[in-house]
């Protein structure tokens, strides 16, 4: 992992930073809480995975969470099916920790989620949400009472699709976002299918901005009904 940023991000959310490297002249930033050690210029670069390198990486240990973490009555989680790109993964991630979703789970060929590109796009998010990978469908059923998937407007034929604004987005929901050229696949258990109405002329959004679409709906749908609730009760 690299920059300063990130590499703080990841000690005060509570993930185990075993090493830290800086570039000679650089400060340690985390003020020796752990092991830092100072490299030339020429040995840093050679080990950083940027262009411009900020100054500072760290090793950290990743974590996986259970599937079993999602299940709740009134838990929302994001999966995701054979998403590739690295930009999309971690895009989709800070747009879903930003939401409150509260678990993560990648089915299928995804890209690995601590690749440095992920967690770079994530800008951190990643630390502060479970993320589990290497889930079956059948994890994905056990966790959640429904499942909710994404298409555009055109891409699954006859089958009734709804728009995310006409859907329930309450209770148990796990909401499927699949990969960037074919979409959520046929073996995945959806109970059932909603859409984001646009009348653009493009048949589809990117992944990650549908999922960014999606992930605030469900959270704005989930803070109004909290306040009738709320309301009903005074």
């Amino acid at each position: 992992m690299e920059g300063p940023g990130l590499i703080c991000d990841a000690f005060d959310a509570g993930w185990n930073v075993l090493e830290v490297y800086v570039r000679e002249g650089v400060d340690d930033p985390l003020d020796g809480a752990v092991d830092c050690s100072s490299l030339d210029g020429k040995t840093f670069d050679s080990v950083s995975d940027t262009v411009s390198p900020q100054g500072a990486l760290a090793v950290v240990e990743m974590r996986d969470a259970s599937v079993d973490a999602a299940a709740s009555a009134d838990s929302w989680s994001v999966v995701l099916e054979d998403v590739s790109d690295p930009g999309n993964m971690g895009t989709i991630i800070r747009s879903a920790e930003a939401s409150g979703c509260g678990h993560i789970v990648l089915v299928g060929d995804c890209v690995d989620p601590y690749s440095p590109k992920v967690v770079r796009s994530s800008a951190g998010a990643l630390f502060h949400v479970p993320i589990t990978v290497g889930a079956t469908w059948s994890d994905v059923t056990r966790a959640s009472a429904r499942i909710v998937g994404t298409t555009s407007h055109d891409s699954i034929g006859s089958m009734n699709v709804t728009s995310i604004y006409d859907v329930n987005m309450g209770g148990s929901l796990a909401l499927v976002f699949g990969n960037e050229a074919h979409g959520v696949s046929v073996a995945a258990p959806v109970t059932e299918w909603v859409t984001i109405p646009h009348v653009g002329r493009s048949e589809s959004l990117n992944v990650a901005m549908a999922a960014t679409v999606m992930c605030m709906h469900v959270a704005r749908s989930r803070m109004e009904m909290v306040s009738r609730r709320q309301q009903g009760g005074e």
